[in-house]
């Protein structure tokens, strides 16, 4: 799968988010994910999702903490001569704003060294279009991508390309605690892309992860 251009319709969005997936898993276990309007798509999951902007800077506004990165699974590739990064992740917080989802559930605090999931994520990364030391710090797995990019001061373009109603399969009861699979906890995401100085870079897959009960 090779960064060419920005998808330029709902179904290129569609097929670059199941591309995605399959770098890590089949989308069978995944779950399923299918574009949906913004009109159709449910208050603050709208907010999160449409914009043109990092989720990290939006998660991080919106559960009033700084999040952490974890890196699940990555690998590197060459396509056409081309060298790709693409690593599958989660964003967590200390902090988990469930009222803000019109919920009444109470979150209890959870163990010390322990944070709640926001964010699920799929990135791909064109390595060569970006400054080494940028690459090499993304690499690292230690900072979000969204706060990197910042603090490198590049010219970005982030562009939210579609939205996503994602039901979680299996996958998601191991990455996120309390998630069940099936439409009791559907949710959204979105389909993004990030160019520097014109040029694509990045495509990725971003799902917000709602209230799930009492995190164990």
């Amino acid at each position: 799968m090779v960064i060419q251009k920005r998808p330029s319709s709902e179904n290129d969005a569609a097929r670059c988010v199941e591309n995605l997936i399959a770098q890590f898993l089949p989308l069978k276990k995944f779950g399923s994910v299918s574009v949906v309007p913004q009109g159709r798509v449910i208050e603050p999951f709208r907010s999160l999702l449409a914009h043109h902007s990092h989720m990290t800077v939006a998660m991080e506004k919106f559960h009033g903490h700084a999040v952490s990165l974890d890196v699940v699974k990555a690998r590197a590739d060459k396509v056409d001569g081309e060298a790709f990064y693409t690593r599958e992740i989660l964003l967590t917080s200390p902090q988990f704003q469930s009222s803000k989802f019109g919920s009444s559930l109470c979150l209890r605090a959870l163990p010390k060294g322990h944070e709640h999931v926001v964010q699920y994520g799929i990135v791909r990364i064109t390595k060569d279009r970006l400054p080494k030391d940028v690459v090499t710090r993304i690499q690292a797995g230690g900072t979000p991508l969204g706060r990197i990019l910042i603090e490198a001061d590049l010219h970005r373009d982030v562009r939210c390309v579609a939205l996503f109603e994602v039901v979680p399969g299996p996958h998601f009861q191991k990455l996120c605690p309390g998630l069940k699979p099936g439409v009791t906890s559907l949710t959204y995401g979105r389909f993004a892309t990030i160019s520097v100085s014109s040029e694509p870079v990045i495509e990725l897959f971003e799902v917000v992860i709602p209230p799930v009960g009492e995190l164990r």
